[in-house]
């Protein structure tokens, strides 16, 4: 057994190494002696925890420990080494990890454990974390990763030689971070080090988080209701999304084609690389064209924008050669490398992560960047065999959570009497239905009169009447509004309707309101997925997208799922039901588009 000590503020702590099979007496020992809450971590091979049964993907190490030792055990060795980290895992009756869905995922493929039997006893210091401060550092907060809150909440000085410690490691092996994981020796000083610390730091921070929970959030259940819906968008991301590689890789190739010939116009033009800014801004100056707009850094900028405002032929096929670049290994290129061995892709669903708790979608499969009421990509994704696509999204989510919370005349009368609130906004105004809606919608996510030029296109003069308007239309949204910007003003927080606690900086006050909307509704979304994996639903759910939900239902029974599982997502708040719609489609997702584009 080896023995790694290390300093956390003056206090040692003891990482023991685990080196053969004589050694695992010591481990169980103390396995048995904390069974009742257990921090715990593994160390792989890289991310795609979808390709343990391949073979690709493996755990190198599994660590367990409590505020002051932890056990490293390398299962990479063997079987005896797996089977007791198993044992470990379904000893302990409470599990705590960082990003605790990952670590569900390796033990499933790499152990053989269902995610089922471990999820309800693990608790993720993650979603703890959020619950507190869910800001990212770069907004002033603590941020949700393991390095940065070790920084704010242990030991600055650990997470900065440890935790900091692998892009060391890379670079002492000659590698890039990304590549060091399946590289670098079992039993390199540094990594056992790194590794041992993460279930020390884990228990540490579930300490030091589960008090600064705000008691209106713990009473609202807040805490089990993130653990749950963690889990359950981790049952999503494991069944995964079958892919239409044929497709896939016909638009990649089209899309390489596009790029190669745009490519070709701007060096006639005389730039070689659409990308090397230093040939770009040389062009244009050799043009005579000015450019005035920096860099954060004060370098000189040729983005989008000055591209596009310069409009020249070389500008233009600089900004298409880059488009189809861009969408190429965005879309395409990351889906078909993503796909496991049964050709399958899985997105990576952050159940819990911008400030408002808004899911995100990452992987290779970027839900949120693809581009509004578009089928070109969507088509790329295929319910099952024997299946159709279903897409059930809410009407009007933001806009009804809006009307019920501040409990407005005339908005709620709109909603209950299915009349056309964008149409209602336009008239108070004296504009037209475009300038209306974008006046609700804009309001709504706490923009002014200015977004409404920049993204409606309606003039300064109408946009300001219907900013005016719709304030005068309807007082209770301007009441709930002022109360909201009181209490941020006061507390440097708000508390939306299920109990979240939300920053708001003390220099966007006006965002008090947005931000409730927005959390406020997402939380309709993942009361829904909660409901609908209490029915058995999940295996069907292939996606969450803000106030949408994908499924894969069999075509024969597709009518009847579609309309039980739209009645489960429907949601009535204070009086006000926010409807569900649910489309009907192919086997492709994007032929759900292609659908809704025909009846209009």
């Amino acid at each position: 057994m080896r023995l790694i000590e290390y300093p956390i503020k003056g206090e040692t702590v003891r990482i023991h190494v685990v080196e053969t099979e004589d050694d695992l007496p010591d481990f169980e020992s103390f396995i048995l002696a904390n069974q009742d809450l257990l921090g715990h971590d593994s160390e792989t091979t890289g991310l795609d925890w979808w390709n343990a049964s391949a073979g690709t993907f493996r755990a190198r190490l599994w660590q367990f420990g409590n505020a002051h030792e932890s056990f490293v055990v390398p299962v990479e060795k063997g079987q005896p080494f797996r089977n007791v980290a198993r044992w470990a895992l379904k000893t302990a009756h409470r599990l705590i990890a960082h990003n605790g869905t990952y670590d569900l995922h390796v033990a499933e493929g790499c152990l053989g454990i269902p995610m089922e039997e471990l999820a309800p006893k693990s608790w993720d210091t993650k979603l703890f974390a959020h619950l507190v401060d869910p800001r990212a550092v770069k907004e002033g907060g603590p941020g949700l990763k393991l390095e940065e809150l070790t920084k704010r909440y242990i030991c600055q000085v650990i997470a900065a030689e440890v935790k900091g410690s692998m892009t060391e490691i890379a670079r002492e092996l000659k590698v890039k971070k990304d590549d060091v994981w399946p590289i670098i020796p079992i039993d390199h000083y540094r990594f056992n080090l790194y590794a041992g610390m993460d279930p020390i730091l884990a228990f540490r921070l579930f300490k030091i988080l589960k008090p600064k929970v705000p008691a209106r959030s713990r009473k609202k259940g807040l805490v089990s209701w993130e653990h749950r819906l963690a889990h359950i968008t981790a049952k999503i991301e494991r069944t995964g999304y079958l892919l239409d590689a044929a497709y896939a890789k016909s638009k990649s190739m089209e899309l390489a084609i596009r790029q190669g010939k745009w490519e070709e116009v701007a060096r006639l033009q005389g730039v070689d690389n659409v990308n090397a800014n230093a040939q770009i801004i040389k062009a244009l100056e050799e043009r005579g064209i000015k450019l005035t707009k920096k860099t954060k850094k004060g370098n000189v900028s040729v983005d989008d924008e000055v591209l596009s405002s310069i409009g020249i032929p070389l500008t233009e096929a600089i900004i298409q050669a880059k488009k189809a670049r861009k969408w190429r290994a965005t879309w395409f290129d990351r889906a078909i490398e993503g796909q496991d061995q049964h050709g399958r892709v899985h997105a990576g669903i952050n159940s819990c992560l911008a400030r408002t708790a808004r899911m995100s979608i990452t992987g290779a499969i970027p839900a949120q960047t693809l581009p509004a009421g578009d089928s070109y990509v969507r088509h790329c994704f295929l319910a099952e065999e024997g299946h159709v696509s279903v897409s059930s999204d809410y009407g009007n989510m933001e806009l009804r959570v809006l009307a019920a919370f501040s409990g407005d005349p005339t908005m709620l009368d709109a909603f209950h009497r299915g009349l056309d609130l964008h149409q209602i906004t336009a008239d108070a105004a004296g504009v037209d239905r475009k300038a209306g809606k974008g006046t609700n919608f804009t309001v709504c996510f706490g923009g002014g009169w200015k977004a409404i030029v920049e993204q409606y296109g309606v003039s300064e003069v109408e946009a300001k009447k219907a900013v005016k308007a719709f304030w005068e239309t309807y007082p209770g949204v301007k009441r709930l509004a002022d109360r909201l910007q009181r209490e941020a003003q006061r507390t440097g927080y708000i508390y939306t309707g299920t109990g979240r606690r939300l920053p708001v900086d003390r220099d966007r006050i006006y965002a008090a309101l947005n931000y409730f909307i927005q959390s406020t509704s997402r939380d309709v979304t993942a009361r829904a997925l909660i409901e609908l994996d209490r029915a058995g639903y999940t295996p069907f759910v292939r996606l969450p997208i803000h106030d949408e939900l994908v499924f894969s239902f069999p075509k024969e029974r597709a009518v009847e799922l579609a309309e039980k599982t739209a009645r489960i997502m429907e949601m009535t708040v204070r009086g006000l039901l926010i409807p569900v719609d649910a489309e009907i489609g192919e086997q492709s997702w994007g032929s759900v588009l292609d659908l809704e584009a025909s009846k209009h």
